[in-house]
């Protein structure tokens, strides 16, 4: 199919940036909420928790996202992934100030992979607030075919750095849950087991490719006092699993950069992702 009437496309969305979402959000990182009111610094990744779609729910498919052909081109596979992307935080977001976000499609690739035909879509996301950009963002989503019957993705990348420092947590189906529930997320694979089994072949619920990144930092901020992240650069290279504890780990590569990594309890990489930090905002 040519997709490239598609690249170019883009939709426009504006928030409130309400503090009630965001004390949601620290109350789901297990954080006090009673000192979030406006005014507030988002931390990394909690831009995800505002500007949710709000597509009617005729407008939902099967599979609890968006039907394709709107703003998403109508890609003619199954399945759907969180493939990676790269953050720039150039400037805080603030609570109680509102702020609009600008949605481009910039790239449709077609490829063929050991699992059959991907189709891997790049949206660039500019979130602005006060009159410049705050947040600079690319998501890739990469759409494949159904795995075949009784096949499913698994991690094979071996763990490839020392670490300084680590830590384990083992996710619930109530923090998947919540976390569907804070960013309006429907895809079933995160909280309908009948379907991810059935539809598309999982063994079990899937953890959110974003609420792996956003652990991963926020593990980052709790070892790294006064680092401001400025910039991240990420890719999924497995799935986690409900059930399955994770690991994070760190290596620093010099004194403005890390190497971050998730790992399954095979000790295979699940996610990896660069981390630059300074050590206050640039404006």
């Amino acid at each position: 199919m040519n997709y490239k009437e598609w690249i170019g496309k883009s939709k426009d969305q504006s928030d409130t940036m309400a503090p009630e979402q965001l004390q949601r959000f620290e109350a789901l990182m297990d954080r006090q909420t009673g000192d979030v009111r406006a005014g507030t610094t988002l931390p990394p990744c909690a831009h995800w928790v505002y500007f949710t779609p709000i597509e009617r729910q005729s407008d939902i498919a099967d599979d609890g996202h968006a039907k394709k052909g709107d703003f998403l081109p109508p890609v003619d596979l199954p399945v759907r992934m969180w493939a990676g992307g790269k953050i720039l935080f150039k400037k805080p977001l603030k609570t109680g100030n509102p702020a609009d976000k600008k949605s481009t499609i910039v790239k449709i690739d077609e490829k063929e992979g050991t699992s059959g035909k991907l189709c891997f879509v790049t949206v660039r996301h500019q979130i602005s607030a006060s009159g410049s950009v705050a947040v600079d963002e690319e998501q890739q989503i990469v759409y494949r075919e159904k795995s075949e019957e009784g096949a499913h993705p698994i991690r094979t990348k071996p763990m490839d750095i020392d670490f300084d420092w680590k830590k384990n947590r083992l996710l619930t189906s109530a923090e998947l849950f919540r976390y569907s529930a804070l960013t309006f997320n429907g895809h079933k694979i995160h909280y309908d087991y009948p379907y991810t089994h059935e539809k598309e072949g999982y063994p079990n619920l899937v953890v959110h490719g974003p609420f792996l990144l956003t652990l991963m930092l926020n593990a980052f901020k709790s070892k790294s006092d006064g680092k401001v992240i400025e910039e991240v650069e990420y890719r999924a290279a497995g799935p986690i699993y409900l059930g399955e504890e994770i690991t994070i780990t760190s290596k620093d590569v010099d004194n403005t950069r890390a190497e971050m990594r998730v790992l399954g309890p095979d000790n295979k990489i699940a996610m990896m992702a660069t981390v630059k930090w300074v050590y206050s905002w640039n404006q």
